[in-house]
């Protein structure tokens, strides 16, 4: 790739400073087209097994005679690790239960206890739910199923949000499976995330290779102050990539559909 930049810009060699720009602006290009379109380069379909943990705790009797703040103690439920903090109101009950680490490892919801704070009377139930870890391995989430959607007519789609995690300081977030606490595994759709190119590296998917060179090209023709020429490169980068989109989705008729269930029939429309 950087030797197809310099046949470009029409040097024998780059300086170290181009070079550095160069690699910087194929992993922009790189990044851009990586997250254009579900391709299946970039997309993958896997089992994922959710890790239940406690959501939060409702209390259902704040107790009495409480003049601090009671210890909150998890017990059963299979997993491990959860921490939550008990407040009191001005008549020494039990107004809230805050969690402040939601454990791992749980197979259903664990019994909650109070002991402590000069008072007796309080419970509360916990709640659970199913996180997935996107670690270093997914990038975003498109899609959760709790069947196998090109095993079936119709996908039992599975409401998610996509939350920071605070588990691993490296990965890239979590997402939690909403009113959901089986243990049973999810079909996940994702992509994964893309990997910056270094002056060491000796790979870089073909399909954006090109588009990525005359990227780069363009955005050397703008630091030179050649705005118009930069213009035409850009659109040059463009239209290799739409090849790309074109044999994705016209010639191999890889498109999204949105599934509407009537009258017992599933039917399909394009988006």
């Amino acid at each position: 790739m950087l030797t197809n930049l310099r046949h470009l810009i029409g040097l024998d060699d780059l300086l170290t400073q181009e070079e550095n720009a160069a690699i910087h602006s194929f992993n922009r290009f790189g990044r851009l087209a990586w997250e254009r379109t579900r391709w299946p380069d970039t997309i993958r379909l896997e089992q994922k097994t959710p890790d239940l943990q406690v959501r939060n705790v409702n209390v259902g009797n704040g107790g009495t005679g409480y003049t601090s703040a009671p210890t909150v103690a998890f017990t059963g439920g299979g997993g491990s690790g959860a921490v939550a903090t008990a407040t009191i109101d001005s008549e020494g009950r039990v107004n809230g239960v805050a969690v402040t680490n939601h454990g791992t490892g749980y197979t259903s919801a664990p019994t909650v206890s109070f002991s402590g704070g000069g008072g007796s009377g309080a419970t509360a139930t916990a709640t659970t739910m199913n996180v997935v870890e996107f670690n270093d391995t997914i990038g975003e989430i498109l899609r959760v199923s709790n069947n196998d959607p090109y095993d079936v007519g119709h996908a039992d789609e599975v409401a998610f949000r996509v939350e920071f995690s605070s588990k691993e300081v490296a990965d890239y977030g979590q997402v939690t499976l909403v009113d959901r606490s089986s243990t049973k595994p999810v079909f996940v759709l994702y992509r994964e995330p893309f990997e910056n190119y270094t002056s060491t590296s000796t790979d870089f998917l073909y399909i954006f290779s090109e588009y990525a060179t005359y990227g780069a090209y363009g955005d050397f023709l703008a630091a030179d102050g050649q705005t118009d020429k930069a213009q035409v490169a850009y659109q040059q980068a463009e239209s290799l990539l739409l090849v790309e989109l074109d044999k994705l989705e016209r010639q191999q008729g890889q498109q999204s559909f949105i599934q509407f269930i009537t009258y017992g029939t599933t039917i399909q429309t394009s988006i």
